[in-house]
């Protein structure tokens, strides 16, 4: 028996593999996203079409959506562990999973990787409060992987101090972001990855999108961890 030998994060189990959050069955079992869903939204569809119906009648402000889990229990508990209960080493883990996905749409679906990517970043005051962002943590983890420019954390703030989206309506949400993010100084490249932990009604995102568009940027994927079944 080793010393301090890891245990799973969902089955409390000892482990004795590379990866040293979850074991082997857990983390066959994790919720990974359904196939076929949508190119832009990440949702399940019937079709294998890229483009859902909704997503067609009215696209969201990004091409891709990219993400490697849907945000069920096993997911929740996960992140929730990362953002809320000082496991930021988390990050190894979620990274691996998402560059994965990220890899796949590169070989299976000829996906152009961005130019740079970019941190949905935390007020100072939540930063503070935290000590590290999650989101931050993970974009750091893709730009080595894929060997991809990763945008300054000064470059792209929060300049409102956002309530929590949960629990709130979509009117609420929107109204929550508005000129919640600001560009502090130029970003030169055209094509950028947005990289957060979960997305579920895209208000968030649809915020971010507005203003590095309004910043000069013409095309914006969005990398995540997990995206909820419905919005």
């Amino acid at each position: 028996m080793k010393l301090l030998q890891p245990r799973c994060y969902l089955c409390d189990m000892p482990i004795d593999n590379q990866q040293p959050f979850l074991c082997l069955l857990c983390q066959q079992e994790l919720p990974y996203l359904a196939i076929p869903h949508c190119r832009s939204c990440a949702l399940p569809q019937r079709k294998h079409q890229q483009l859902c119906n909704e997503c067609q009648e009215l696209p969201p402000r990004w091409q891709h959506l990219i993400t490697c889990m849907s945000y069920t229990l096993e997911c929740q508990y996960l992140i929730k562990q990362y953002k809320f209960s000082q496991q930021p080493q988390l990050h190894l883990l979620f990274s691996q999973l998402l560059s994965r996905s990220i890899s796949n749409k590169v070989i299976q679906h000829n996906y152009s990787l961005p130019n740079a990517l970019i941190a949905i970043p935390l007020h100072k005051k939540r930063l503070a409060k935290r000590g590290y962002n999650q989101a931050q943590l993970l974009a750091q983890d893709l730009a080595k992987k894929l060997q991809i420019p990763l945008i300054a954390e000064k470059q792209f703030i929060r300049a409102k101090n956002t309530k929590a989206q949960a629990q709130q309506t979509a009117t609420e949400r929107s109204h929550n972001m508005h000129n919640a993010f600001h560009v502090s100084n130029a970003i030169t490249a055209k094509h950028v990855a947005i990289i957060d932990d979960v997305v579920t009604t895209g208000e968030t995102m649809k915020a971010a999108c507005e203003t590095l568009f309004t910043a000069g940027i013409e095309r914006i994927d969005i990398w995540c961890i997990a995206r909820t079944l419905a919005d």
